[in-house]
């Protein structure tokens, strides 16, 4: 019956054509739904009435070794001004050895949890020659995985990061038919705000391609890059090669943070995989300085992808920031089971061993899979 749904949903992806994207027009596109593209602090706020707004996440799989190693040892040691755990937003995909019962784990401590595809696969070309169903059957099944593995709900997957930043046409028509809320997968050298796509997107680097057509109410959150001290720019941690010490890394996360704090405040973004701490071993502890510099301001935020959406839609001055609901301490149901006691269903799937870790009490048939999610 699932396979038959996406089917038909396939079909009908096929032939839906937007209408072709116009230069936004800011007397019609107004919030909360609507935003244009804009260096401009949203609300007509100025710079000292806006939250500086950090946004930190990873890429890819959700593993035990990951969590054990690096985020346990900053994510309890540091909290937000108002009080609550910094959030992190985990864009996760099936085939890089997920555990699902630490995603629950993750989604009850109030971490959003994000889509990334199934399976993740190669080459990059892949994903830009992707046709619409074959970028909906990949969101929608991690969708369902999720849900059905990781007990997180369908209705809190809103976001999305293409394989490889690889944005199209088509993976956006997939987001809008699929009912999701955000992209995060376009570099942006200018620090532009989140903006929606009911009109033209400025956004047309390398490899992202930029969408024709006009998507009301999808939003994108850019990927604004960070400057090297070699002049390059990076729009994913591991991208950045240059700083070759800890102190330099330190540097670098300074200097990139104080041109949004100083600037325009557009969002800070930190984005990058578990791998990025593992090698130099200078990069983690370089983090966690730079986490203890902010850990006193009154006016910066660690904040979820969604949580920034929704201060878009509500631009709130500082002020008022510790009564602003999407930013209170998450209140989740808790874990139906501890990572360290999961039940791990193991699978032969052609000459490779494959693991399903999960809270759920009984194993699948199969390994859950594309086309497979709740592997019947």
């Amino acid at each position: 019956m699932f396979l038959q749904r996406v089917i038909i949903l396939s079909v009908v992806l096929v032939l839906v054509v937007g209408d072709p994207a116009q230069p936004c027009d800011q007397s019609k596109c107004k919030l909360p739904s609507c935003h244009c593209a804009s260096t401009s602090i949203p609300g007509g706020l100025t710079a000292e009435e806006t939250p500086q707004m950090i946004v930190i996440s990873f890429d890819d799989g959700v593993r035990v070794e990951d969590y054990e190693m690096f985020y346990s040892k900053f994510l309890f040691n540091h909290s937000n001004p108002n009080g609550c755990p910094i959030p992190l937003t985990f864009f996760t995909t099936h085939y890089y050895s997920t555990d699902y019962s630490l995603v629950e784990d993750l989604y009850s401590q109030g971490h959003e949890i994000a889509d990334h595809t199934v399976t993740h696969q190669t080459p990059t070309s892949f994903w830009l020659n992707a046709s619409s169903a074959q970028w909906s059957q990949e969101i929608a099944d991690m969708k369902t995985i999720l849900e059905a593995w990781g007990n997180v709900p369908s209705k809190e997957v809103t976001g999305f990061r293409a394989p490889f930043l690889a944005s199209s046409e088509n993976e956006i028509r997939a987001l809008k038919n699929t009912s999701f809320t955000y992209d995060a997968s376009m570099p942006s050298r200018t620090a532009y705000w989140p903006f929606t796509l009911d009109y033209k997107s400025p956004l047309c680097q390398s490899p992202a391609t930029c969408p024709n057509d006009s998507y009301p109410g999808i939003w994108v959150v850019p990927n604004i890059e960070n400057i090297q001290k070699n002049g390059q720019v990076c729009a994913v941690l591991d991208q950045c090669t240059a700083e070759m010490s800890e102190d330099e890394w330190v540097q670098f996360l300074t200097n990139n943070f104080e041109s949004h704090y100083k600037g325009n405040r557009a969002p800070f973004g930190l984005y990058g995989h578990s791998a990025f701490f593992f090698y130099p071993t200078y990069h983690f502890p370089a983090f966690v300085k730079f986490l203890d510099y902010i850990k006193g301001m009154s006016d910066v935020y660690i904040v979820t992808h969604t949580q920034l959406i929704e201060w878009m839609r509500q631009p709130t001055p500082l002020s008022k920031i510790k009564t602003f609901s999407p930013w209170e301490c998450p209140k989740r149901p808790s874990p139906r089971c501890s990572y360290l006691n999961a039940n791990h269903c193991r699978y032969k799937v052609g000459s490779q061993e494959r693991t399903l870790s999960t809270c759920e009490s009984v194993c699948p048939k199969n390994w859950p899979d594309l086309g497979n999610p709740y592997g019947h």
